[in-house]
């Protein structure tokens, strides 16, 4: 017979010495299987641009490229709980976080996804260096969640980045718009041409980079692109 006493003691020591947080504000008090606590998924800022004709992210590609979709599914806001989960899907070597936010991505995702019959979704590629220091590719992770609740396909390796260039965060839009220009090529052309493609990727700012991806996949006769991120910069 086991003491609940004995098993309180063994919980809270493994508690002690591998605690179990919220990856939003490092809160304890969340279920043993949850990733985020009730707190900090209440305060997640939805955009619903899933949603809507001529949303903000689609005008931040008007006159820079042909898209036939646009969205973000939150508002990237600094110190705030998505800043820190996109922190450790990133950098933080965590990605089933990246996966559970891909889900919540499928989720919102599913009509639209099924109104302009993407054919596949493509993650936005990171240098091969950069992938290997972290483990994996985060918008890879997003991609394998939102495939976990739509059953849409994703394809790594296809578009591929072979310059580990700056780090975009403080240049303007025509310096990170020089920064990316030529830095991608597609390794299989004929695996996107006439299809519907989805670009997937986890944080839109200028765009800079998602417009040069989708720049190549039209000049590689792609029938049409649409585009996505987990969290929009405002």
């Amino acid at each position: 017979m086991k003491w609940p006493f004995a098993i309180d003691c063994k919980d809270a020591f493994l508690h002690l010495f591998f605690p179990h947080l919220c990856a939003g504000c490092s809160s304890d008090i969340l279920d043993e299987q949850a990733l985020i606590c009730t707190a900090c998924m209440r305060s997640l800022p939805f955009t619903e641009f899933e949603k809507m004709e001529n949303n903000p992210v689609e005008k931040l590609f008007w006159g820079r490229t042909k898209i036939q979709h646009a969205s973000s599914i939150f508002y990237f806001i600094t110190d705030s709980p998505l800043q820190e989960i996109i922190h450790h899907i990133k950098y933080k070597n965590n990605p089933a976080l990246g996966v559970y936010m891909g889900n919540i991505m499928g989720l919102r995702l599913k009509n639209m996804l099924s109104i302009n019959k993407i054919d596949f979704m493509l993650p936005m590629p990171l240098h091969p260096k950069k992938e290997y220091a972290r483990g994996y590719n985060q918008a890879s992770v997003l991609c394998q969640g939102i495939q976990g609740t739509t059953d849409t396909p994703y394809l790594n390796n296809i578009l591929l980045r072979n310059f580990n260039t700056d780090t975009q965060t403080k240049k303007s839009r025509i310096e990170r718009w020089e920064n990316v220009a030529e830095v991608f090529e597609i390794s299989a052309p004929s695996a996107v041409q006439e299809k519907h493609i989805l670009l997937i990727d986890d944080v839109i700012t200028t765009g800079a980079s998602t417009e040069a991806c989708a720049n190549l996949l039209i000049k590689n006769k792609a029938a049409s692109v649409s585009i996505c991120s987990l969290a929009y910069t405002i």
